[in-house]
């Protein structure tokens, strides 16, 4: 650990990137858990309803960063190799997928709301508020689909502090929005619907204003992203796709949980949703440190620099569990007072108390899996390693154990919960034993 505060070029390169994409996620999960939050004043029926209509932009969302994670992994070695044309025409490719990735579930959500929301609970009245919330929320997928495209072009050329601003942005518009639409205008889930898609559409305007109006190095003639280059296109896909398969498939099987969960009742479901929310918030930090110290890799071996990408990974690894550890804390002598601003059942307090628990011990898991596969194997286009970990540990452990628990026998929340966390301790186990390998660290561009 001493070593890692020696570095100070690695430290003033990675917390540059690190704390404006931690507050960025920070904020990015204040916006999601607003609606979840405001509509818990309405009660359990409500929060449940907007929590799992937000599975479905869950589900899109890690698509859309499975098809940007991609992207970053070229934008961010082109950016190292100082190649602005090779950053533009990945940009240009990015998003005409993530484009076409939002209109499929835009389409979906708007034609079959009742369908979707069936799978995941049994309840009619919960059902009814979700179709009601997520047939004008799915508006927001065409806008968020743009927006997640912008943000990862400019973290990987090291503008991360602009989607931070136009995030926060974001965020006061929707809690203003929210309140207006839900409490004065008496809207409920669809005026949280309506205060997403506001202050998902100021977002956007204010980010393109801010990239061409500083005329920033992604900016350039039309025809400069779409350059049709078969050759390209192959070694994009074959790095790419295997990255968006993952953070479907593992959004897949994220949601199948909450499909077990509805077996333990729509309080369950309540407390679920609202540990769900929170653990986003306090996994940022390690998220942060990981999606940055993926872009210095990235950006030295684009460079050609393979030992200086080698060398980074061990201590972005240390640096996201130092982090790690004191956001596990924060969380566990705050959990009390942050299940106390829920409006659920008093049941409902007690199991996501005892979820949030599981969350501040298991956040340090989470946390290094996610800068072994997103940080440090994507980095340099290992991404079918990341692909088999992600699907075997969610679809063979976590999925079966949801099941077990809550539909087969019957087991409180919590404790399904705890269970269903072991898949990231065997996903750790062998994520670690990939990263030593070292078969991650090539320059691909």
């Amino acid at each position: 650990m001493r070593e890692l505060f020696k570095d100070k070029v690695f430290l003033r390169n990675i917390t540059g990137l690190a704390l404006p994409i931690m507050l960025n996620e920070l904020i990015n999960s204040l916006i999601n858990i607003m609606d979840t939050f405001m509509t818990g004043k309405l009660g359990a029926e409500s929060v449940t309803a907007v929590g799992l209509s937000n599975q479905i932009f869950f589900l899109f969302n890690l698509c859309c960063f499975g098809i940007c994670s991609g992207a970053t992994i070229f934008m961010a070695q082109y950016w190292g190799s100082r190649d602005i044309k090779g950053v533009r025409r990945v940009l240009g490719m990015a998003a005409m997928l993530v484009e076409c990735c939002a209109v499929i579930f835009f389409i979906g959500a708007r034609l079959f709301p009742r369908e979707i929301l069936s799978i995941y609970s049994k309840d009619i009245d919960v059902i009814d508020l979700g179709e009601s919330y997520i047939t004008i929320v799915s508006f927001s997928y065409l806008i968020m689909a743009f927006v997640n495209v912008v943000n990862v072009s400019l973290k990987a050329i090291g503008k991360a502090a602009q989607p931070m601003i136009t995030t926060f942005i974001a965020l006061i518009t929707n809690v203003i929005l929210n309140y207006i639409f839900i409490f004065e205008m008496g809207l409920g889930v669809k005026g949280a619907a309506l205060g997403t898609i506001g202050a998902r559409s100021l977002e956007l305007i204010v980010q393109l204003t801010l990239v061409f109006g500083r005329k920033l190095p992604i900016v350039g003639n039309i025809k400069d992203y779409f350059v049709i280059d078969r050759s390209f296109i192959k070694k994009y896909l074959a790095v790419a796709f295997p990255v968006f398969l993952n953070e479907f498939f593992w959004a897949l099987g994220t949601t199948g949980y909450n499909v077990a969960y509805k077996y333990s009742g729509t309080i369950a479901q309540a407390a679920v949703q609202v540990s769900s929310s929170v653990q986003n918030l306090f996994a940022v930090a390690g998220m942060g440190v990981g999606a940055a110290c993926g872009i210095i890799l990235s950006n030295a071996l684009g460079a050609k620099d393979r030992e200086r990408a080698i060398d980074y990974s061990k201590k972005g690894k240390k640096l996201s569990i130092l982090f790690s550890i004191v956001s596990g804390s924060i969380l566990a002598l705050s959990a009390p007072l942050i299940v106390s601003f829920f409006d659920i059942h008093d049941l409902g307090r007690k199991y996501a108390l005892y979820m949030l628990y599981v969350v501040a011990v298991g956040i340090i898991v989470k946390n290094i899996n996610y800068i072994n596969i997103v940080g440090i194997l994507r980095s340099g286009g290992d991404t079918l390693a990341g692909l088999i970990l992600d699907m075997a540990s969610v679809w063979f452990i976590g999925i079966p154990m949801a099941f077990l628990g809550s539909m087969i026998l019957g087991l409180p929340i919590y404790i399904t919960f705890t269970m269903v966390y072991f898949e990231e301790v065997i996903k750790m186990i062998f994520s670690e034993a990939r990263v030593l390998k070292l078969k991650w660290a090539n320059t691909i561009i």
